[in-house]
């Protein structure tokens, strides 16, 4: 049965509350396999794209094996999974938060593990990870690390890029106070002093003073989710905000296209701007005919978009379609 999560605040806590400055890689591993493993028709619309790539890459055997290794322990439906898995370190990176994880004592390990057996049966390898066993600790780690670089970080640019905008959203409200950036949140409502959301059991945080960390997460889609401990500095991480997006001319307004030909090239920002309002996405060779283009300068263009992360492609039956990235998305959106 659903429940709700209620986080209590006093004025000593709005002092103390983080705005996470950037994606976190590892709440973004564990979040994005969950949507990996989630029916496409249950995901919202902008996860679906991904979705279908991510499937795409879960052919290949070792990575498949490796994500239903870490789902044995923090799978889609899981009411609760090990907190130690997110160590708060992962805001300064992969390298430092896996670090972090390798090192968890023996009894946190096995104070988690029961607690999540509560909610679920584990895997029979978790009674190893339970007894405080290092060896299959560091295979998980490992296998994090796996999940990160093979099914998310390739499309980290656009990930980092929608967490920037929704951290954007919520520096301008807070020019309001603290009050007005979680009014902001969603699917939270903010009823002073409790911030409120939907969430899979009932479920009360008391902060005590001691603030909170709002981590935007690009592959949270339905309830946030928050840290369990309550010895632990509180964390809750929430879908990046939904927006519509602003309607586009379908062509740019001369100066906007003179401002891009300076920072692209007028070649490269033609192929950029030749990428919006296109249904279905457009191929190579569509935009090198509607640019009168040579296929080989557009394919050269697209790489060199797709490498600073302003452009993706992906391969659509027999041809292979290119789309916009959030970030190029910002970029022509002035």
């Amino acid at each position: 049965m659903a429940g709700m999560l209620h986080v209590h605040f006093n004025d000593r806590d709005f002092r103390h509350v983080q705005l996470a400055r950037t994606a976190d890689p590892l709440w973004e591993a564990i979040l994005g396999l969950h949507v990996a493993y989630t029916p496409a028709p249950r995901l919202p619309a902008r996860l679906r794209p991904w979705h279908r790539r991510a499937r795409h890459r879960l052919r290949q055997h070792d990575l498949r094996r490796t994500c239903r290794f870490v789902n044995g322990i923090a799978p889609a439906d899981a009411t609760y999974f090990p907190d130690f898995l997110t160590p708060v370190e992962s805001e300064d990176g992969i390298t430092a938060a896996l670090r972090t994880l390798r090192s968890t004592p023996a009894t946190r390990l096995a104070r988690e593990i029961r607690l999540a057996a509560r909610h679920r049966p584990l895997p029979p390898w978790t009674r190893r990870l339970a007894a405080g066993d290092r060896t299959v600790l560091a295979d998980l780690a490992d296998a994090l690390h796996h999940v990160h670089n093979r099914l998310i970080a390739p499309d980290w640019s656009e990930i980092e890029a929608t967490v920037a905008a929704d951290r954007t959203r919520q520096l301008e409200a807070l020019e309001a106070g603290m009050p007005a950036v979680l009014a902001t949140l969603e699917p939270f409502t903010w009823t002073d002093p409790v911030l409120s959301a939907p969430y899979p059991v009932n479920s009360t945080l008391h902060l005590h003073g001691r603030g909170i960390r709002l981590i935007p997460s690009y592959f949270c889609h339905t309830k946030p989710v928050a840290i369990a401990d309550p010895g632990l500095p509180p964390v809750v991480v929430h879908p990046v905000r939904r927006h519509p997006t602003p309607p586009r001319a379908t062509h740019p307004a001369p100066h906007h296209d003179t401002a891009l030909a300076a920072l692209l090239g007028t070649s490269r920002a033609r192929v950029l701007t030749a990428l919006t309002g296109t249904t279905p996405p457009p191929t190579t060779g569509g935009i090198a005919t509607r640019l009168r283009m040579p296929a080989s300068s557009v394919s050269g263009h697209l790489t060199v978009l797709r490498r600073a992360g302003l452009a993706e492609s992906e391969r659509a039956g027999p041809h292979v379609v290119h789309r916009l990235t959030a970030r190029g998305r910002h970029l022509l959106d002035g």
